[in-house]
């Protein structure tokens, strides 16, 4: 790490600053080295954030200096600090000292100027990190009271207590303390050993999944920030939710039993779009006999055979690609095919051609409305494509639904869905024709399909949602209200 120092700036100064910028960037030093041209500072502290247990000043001189000077201008500085004068440099060991002692220590600065070679005025200063306190975080544990407090994520950073996200909203683990660069490295070996470290260093990237027994299966996606490593970790249940849980509306259960078409999950990242899926496969899982084979970058929910098999892959270690995985899946005998994410034009490709074969293809995509979701799957494609593209979702789309978690009356949270119901004619002319705007009008028209507006509606009066949550689902407040009055629709329609 660097930092620049001002004409302004003391020695003293260069310690505080570089200090904090490393509490902020890497954790609690031990020990720490600045240097620049003509001088060099160490510091030593069991709590570098509060005070220094040793600090040495060594420098280049000027000429003609001699030890008497310096040891007469030293003492008259009444800190007590020790001298050492030897081959063009001087060193001086400073007493212990709390960061509210600063301004005491300033006479060390003067003497400092009146004595180097150059002065450290508006200088920069290396400052590298020999060893960091550490907080002997155990990852397990820190899982263990994640699931105690019902978070679904845990965010590990050099430079900070690690922090879990409840009901969307982030706060500090109680009781834990600041991790460092080296805490870090730590846990990411102890996640997943020395080929995940090395390619966090190699790629600044990496994701992995570990088993915590017991807890669940953490989803660890991790990155660097200012040099230092990080994690984010999704913790994911062992066994999928149970359906009945979800409280899924009775459109998006129809999914289960249908046996060919494109059914898309659909929201923004931490919507639940997994939770939902894997819901939806495993109950299939216990009702129907079918092959399920499963796409994942990396593999989240783990399943066990009940009345299906299921094959899970893995991008990476079991195959190349989403979309080389999906195109070899289709020769493997499959009823379902459920591929992670629709993330590039070849994995839409491929999953369209699936659907069109007669195979169910569940998937997700980062998109914020059912209309969207049509309008960007055809958005990947050349210009030149595009209306055969249109005919091919029109005929295979079997149900889009998108999703918003909610905060739940009571605690926890609950999916707001957006229902598109593909297959009949009205949504298959209006993708043909590519009138996609018509689509929201016959969403908010008909009796099966929902808007996220006259659901956020719905779990208000179910008591489910306070007011204030169903409005920020809304378009607006006047959209809530008009659902409310009974108007079911933009264009004035009444609900029968």
């Amino acid at each position: 790490m660097f930092i620049g120092s001002k004409s302004t700036s003391t020695i003293l100064d260069i310690f505080h600053l570089g200090v904090k910028a490393i509490l902020r960037d890497q954790g609690l030093p031990e020990k720490v080295r600045f240097e620049t041209k003509g001088c060099v500072l160490f510091i030593k502290g069991q709590d570098c954030k509060q005070r220094l247990d040793k600090v040495r000043i060594k420098f280049v001189h000027k000429e003609g200096v001699t030890t008497e000077q310096v040891q007469a201008d030293l003492a008259a500085t009444k800190i007590g600090a020790r001298l050492t004068m030897e081959s063009g440099q001087i060193e001086l060991t400073l007493p212990s000292f709390e960061w509210r002692q600063l301004p005491q220590l300033l006479p060390i600065d003067t003497l400092v100027e009146k004595y180097i070679k150059d002065s450290l005025r508006s200088k920069s200063w290396s400052m590298t990190v020999d060893s960091f306190i550490s907080a002997g975080f155990n990852i397990n544990m820190l899982v263990e009271k994640m699931s105690e407090m019902g978070a679904s994520d845990l965010h590990l950073r050099a430079g900070n207590r690690p922090f879990v996200r409840v009901d969307n909203d982030l706060e500090p683990i109680p009781d834990t303390t600041m991790l460092s660069l080296q805490d870090m490295r730590d846990i990411i070996l102890e996640l997943g050993g020395e080929s995940e470290l090395e390619q966090l260093d190699r790629e600044k990237e990496s994701s992995f999944q570990y088993h915590a027994a017991g807890l669940g299966y953490l989803r660890c996606s991790g990155y660097v920030k200012t040099g230092a490593m990080a994690l984010a970790i999704r913790l994911i249940p062992e066994e999928p939710l149970p359906i009945a849980q979800l409280n899924l509306s009775p459109q998006v259960m129809r999914v289960t039993k249908e046996h060919r078409g494109l059914f898309l999950v659909c929201g923004v990242t931490g919507s639940g779009k997994s939770t939902t899926l894997s819901s939806l496969v495993d109950y299939i899982n216990q009702i129907r006999k079918v092959h399920i084979i499963t796409i994942e970058d990396p593999v989240e929910f783990v399943y066990t055979d009940k009345e299906s098999i299921i094959s899970q892959r893995m991008v990476g270690r079991d195959a190349t690609s989403f979309a080389a995985a999906l195109r070899g899946a289709l020769r493997q005998d499959p009823d379902l095919i459920l591929v992670g994410e629709m993330r590039d034009l070849d994995t839409i490709r491929a999953g369209l051609s699936a659907a069109e074969t007669g195979h169910m293809v569940f998937s997700t995509l980062h998109t914020t409305t059912a209309v969207d979701t049509v309008n960007r799957m055809i958005s990947y494609f050349p210009q030149d494509e595009r209306d055969l593209i249109r005919q091919e979702i029109a005929y295979t789309l079997g149900m889009v639904v998108c999703q918003r978690l909610l905060k739940k009356i009571g605690g926890g949270r609950i999916p707001c869905n957006e229902i598109l119901i593909g297959g009949i004619p009205m949504v298959r002319d209006a993708i043909i024709d590519g009138d996609l705007e018509k689509l929201h009008g016959i969403m908010e028209a008909d009796g099966d399909m929902l808007t996220f507006d006259q659901y956020s509606v719905e779990l208000f009066k179910n008591g489910l949602v306070d007011r204030a949550e169903a409005v920020s689902s809304c378009k607006d407040a006047e959209a809530f209200e008009r659902i409310m009055s009974g108007i079911k629709s933009s264009k004035g329609r009444l609900l029968g």
